[in-house]
């Protein structure tokens, strides 16, 4: 009976060890992204996507880079006014939608003419130091 209840309890203490192993590995990701067409002769354009943030902590996008860019930064306001935003916050458990007419990525100084069709690296940096990279096509937008 002891020896029953010793392999039992130490069955759910490597189950809880398993089950916190996993909590621990869940890292926020990308999807949906893609990047605005910019109109020809433009040095910038925006990008957007959706950050999932499946640990039980807030995080925040600190910083912002492309490889099809010189700079690229978190913005939000209308395109006449937009303003930087020095972190991005995702809820814990939760999302933040890069959007238009939202907060989104501006790509400054383009590398080189981008048309629909070509793909943009994108890669989001998190204030815990957790880069999330994701693949970007260019669509007309």
């Amino acid at each position: 009976m002891m020896v029953t209840r010793a392999i039992g309890v130490a069955g759910v203490a490597l189950l809880l060890a398993g089950q916190a192993g996993s909590a621990q590995q869940a890292q926020a990701s990308a999807t949906g992204a893609w990047v605005r067409e910019p109109a020809a002769g433009a040095t910038s354009t925006a990008a957007f996507a959706v950050i999932e943030n499946p640990s039980m902590y807030e995080i925040y996008v600190v910083s912002v880079s492309a490889d099809a860019a010189e700079a690229a930064e978190v913005v939000t306001g209308p395109p006449e006014a937009v303003k930087p935003v020095p972190e991005l916050a995702v809820p814990a458990y939760g999302r933040a939608e890069l959007e238009p007419g939202g907060a989104h990525i501006r790509l400054k100084d383009l590398k080189q003419p981008l048309k629909e069709g070509d793909s943009v690296q994108l890669t989001l940096t998190t204030d815990g130091g957790v880069t999330i990279t994701v693949s970007a096509p260019v669509k007309k937008g």
